[in-house]
């Protein structure tokens, strides 16, 4: 009776997959059952997310998809009649209790990755999401392009990134903002009249764009970290703004100092040393944290980079900064982004999260500025190249021009070893 009443609800809904601008507008004829999940920021901020589950009990999987990604979170464990729903890679959770037919849901989302763990309302009840719908004709505004968005501007912390659109099927609109330390993953949203309103989310960042437009080349308006930040932002269309070159960011102030990894956690709790001079082969070092969505994208990258390049020569290793002081769940965070997420190369808890403590491993750099920072070394022990931050697949070209300078830097290096 269940799943028929679903599966009437289904059919209804099909009929307005034409209004949704997440993935699940792709599989039509999946056999998936959609949700909508209001996550309740603060008192007058609330994001609303799609998500589907593979089966109506409490064994099926949550699919959330968040504008052109999607990713799936399993049942943990349950607890009375709460059931703990895993982020993938992630230390967050949905903590829920269904109604007798599944027919509603109540619980937390909880977030483990800060200092102090931080939990958010949800509510889940059968619908698909749907937003305001225009024909292309209709729409007055094309926000596709690149654009200098600052952030408070005018004050001391003034901060300019890039935002990168594309605006299709009428007022529907994607992209990310692209700053000097990563960026901001899959923003998605829509028009309506001269507003516009974008968001993403993931288990550790909840992110809304609310913005007035001002013609096809300007808005104002801003942007919403979690329920507590909110930052004041304008922007103009410019195609030609580029942020600082990484050049200038993260750089060598000791060109000849070798690297040495001292005193590294395995997974296993095990301490170990690395001398990249004495290993001899060419090293991609990633200085990450499981508590960074960045992170998860970079890693996605090098697993498809060792798999490319690892037989000619190419050792990739992560170095895990991570929440806290507990070094056992420190290392259980890693095992499971290493599980979740299926990586290929070595990871090592490094120590706590912060920056000063992965610039102690490298005093031939003049500090580590971002989360993910990665590191290429030469055969010798020597850094190379240095990437500061990381731009994922959200924004479009900027991503495939970067894998592009990865290949191209990682091809040259090992040249240069194999002529040695």
């Amino acid at each position: 009776m269940r799943n028929a009443i679903f599966g009437i609800l289904f059919t209804f809904l099909n009929g307005f997959l034409g209004h949704t601008q997440d993935n699940f507008a792709s599989r039509p004829n999946s056999a998936l059952f959609p949700y909508i999940a209001e996550i309740q920021l603060n008192d007058r901020l609330q994001i609303n997310v799609t998500a589907a589950f593979s089966s109506i009990n409490e064994k099926g999987l949550i699919i959330i998809f968040n504008g052109k990604e999607e990713y799936q979170l399993s049942v943990k464990k349950r607890i009375g009649d709460t059931l703990i729903y895993q982020f993938p890679a992630q230390d967050a959770e949905w903590r829920i209790a269904f109604n007798e037919d599944f027919s509603e849901a109540r619980g937390w989302w909880v977030n483990y990755n800060k200092k102090v763990p931080v939990r958010y309302p949800v509510h889940l009840y059968p619908g698909l999401r749907t937003l305001p719908n225009s024909t292309a004709a209709s729409i007055p505004f094309d926000l596709t392009g690149r654009w200098k968005v600052v952030f408070q501007p005018g004050t001391a912390n003034e901060e300019v990134l890039v935002g990168v659109f594309q605006q299709e099927r009428g007022n529907f609109v994607y992209g990310s903002f692209l700053s000097e330390t990563g960026d901001y993953r899959f923003l998605h949203g829509y028009v309506s009249g001269n507003q516009l309103h974008l968001q993403t989310y993931t288990g550790y960042w909840a992110f809304v764009v609310e913005a007035t437009l001002k013609g096809d080349n300007e808005m104002e308006g801003v942007f919403y970290s979690g329920g507590k930040s909110s930052t004041a932002f304008k922007a103009m269309k410019d195609e030609t703004v580029q942020l600082r070159d990484e050049a200038e960011l993260t750089y060598l102030i000791k060109r000849d100092e070798r690297v040495v990894l001292n005193n590294l956690s395995k997974l296993n709790g095990r301490k170990t040393n690395l001398d990249l001079a004495k290993n001899g082969q060419v090293t991609l070092i990633q200085i990450m944290g499981t508590w960074c969505p960045n992170c998860i994208d970079e890693a996605n990258l090098l697993k498809e980079l060792h798999a490319a390049y690892g037989k000619q020569g190419l050792e990739i290793i992560a170095l895990g900064f991570e929440v806290g002081t507990d070094t056992k769940k420190q290392r259980s965070r890693l095992k499971r982004f290493v599980k979740d997420l299926q990586v290929n190369y070595p990871v090592y808890l490094a120590g706590t999260s912060s920056k000063e403590a992965a610039a102690a491993y490298f005093p031939m750099l003049n500090g580590i500025m971002s989360f993910p920072t990665s590191i290429l070394v030469d055969e010798q022990g020597k850094i190379i190249a240095i990437h500061t931050g990381f731009s994922g697949p959200a924004t479009g070209p900027a991503y495939t021009e970067l894998v592009n300078k990865y290949k191209q830097e990682i091809e040259n290096a090992l040249e240069g070893a194999n002529a040695d």
